[in-house]
């Protein structure tokens, strides 16, 4: 006879990061994986979504990979042949990562299993063969390591694919004639200052003497309202 007392053990946690950062975060309690699984329903239903992506994903990034000539200067010329076009770290790094992450989830999963032949090392072939075994993976004692090393990989090509745009902060009304549309400015300096420059939403972009005449207009007005 079972003691009365007793309760029936809870399932194990998620073992994703996705639900520890939001239980850490208050807004949900870490949910419990699924029978049989290490991962909870909506982490490996994420898994499989961000797998799913990857080959578009990385496809996309490779028109990334060049930067446009305004970041990259201006080609200097030796001789007869110009200089080859910058490439981009960032995009060259995130389809290499991809690459390598998967492969090794993938070899983890040909180990377990003990059978097939390895994918190709590209990123469509890894990311379906591991599509395939996706509860496979969800199971495994590695299961939120993989989630969250597979997650970080789509996360950094999709930031190459489509980077989120700066804050702008409003210098004030535009100095051309006729245009009443709003002057911004990249909220961060350096790099983004330099490739953007104050413009309006219009599209005029302030000449530096422009700039300076926003600058002045917008002191005097400062000035007559705290007069």
């Amino acid at each position: 006879m079972a003691d009365p007392t007793s309760r029936p053990s809870l399932p194990a946690q998620c073992a994703s990061n996705r639900c520890r950062r939001v239980a850490r975060s208050g807004a949900l309690r870490r949910r419990p994986a699924e029978p049989d699984a290490r991962l909870c329903g909506p982490c490996g239903r994420a898994l499989a979504a961000d797998l799913a992506a990857l080959p578009a994903l990385h496809r996309e990034s490779e028109q990334h990979l060049v930067l446009p000539a305004r970041q990259g200067g201006l080609a200097r010329v030796t001789g007869h042949r110009p200089d080859p076009p910058p490439v981009s770290d960032t995009a060259l790094e995130a389809r290499h990562d991809a690459v390598v992450r998967l492969a090794s989830w993938a070899r983890l999963v040909l180990d377990e299993t003990g059978t097939g032949r390895p994918p190709e090392r590209t990123v469509p072939a890894l990311a379906a063969f591991l599509g395939r075994h996706v509860g496979l993976l969800a199971a495994h004692p590695a299961a939120g390591e993989a989630a969250d090393e597979i997650a970080q990989v789509a996360t950094a090509l999709r930031l190459v694919v489509a980077p989120p745009k700066p804050d702008l902060v409003p210098l004030g009304r535009c100095v051309e004639p006729g245009c009443e549309a709003e002057v911004t400015l990249p909220e961060r300096g350096g790099e983004n200052l330099v490739l953007r420059g104050p413009m309006c939403g219009a599209g005029h972009v302030l000449t530096p003497r422009q700039w300076l005449l926003l600058n002045r207009r917008q002191s005097m007005s400062e000035t007559e309202e705290t007069a």
